[in-house]
């Protein structure tokens, strides 16, 4: 089994809808790797998933990991 990938992701916008980024911190075996982006009109909600969506397919094969947002759930 290969270790886990920790992954951390961000997204916000300034005004909602408005101009947004979203921001992914990849973890694995010491190592990390950095992806970003935005759109010049989005919303807050959007920018959070692209984030999660982004770090997704950046993997090259299934393996274990953890992802944390900065999203809350209440």
């Amino acid at each position: 089994m290969s270790a886990p990938v920790i992954v951390y992701t961000d997204g916000a916008c300034k005004g909602n809808p408005g101009p947004g980024g979203w921001g992914v911190l990849l973890q694995y075996k010491g190592k990390t790797r950095e992806l970003f982006g935005g759109e010049a009109h989005s919303t807050n909600n959007r920018m959070e998933l692209t984030a999660v969506i982004r770090a997704l397919e950046s993997l090259k094969r299934r393996c274990p990991g953890t992802a944390i947002s900065s999203r809350s759930i209440d």
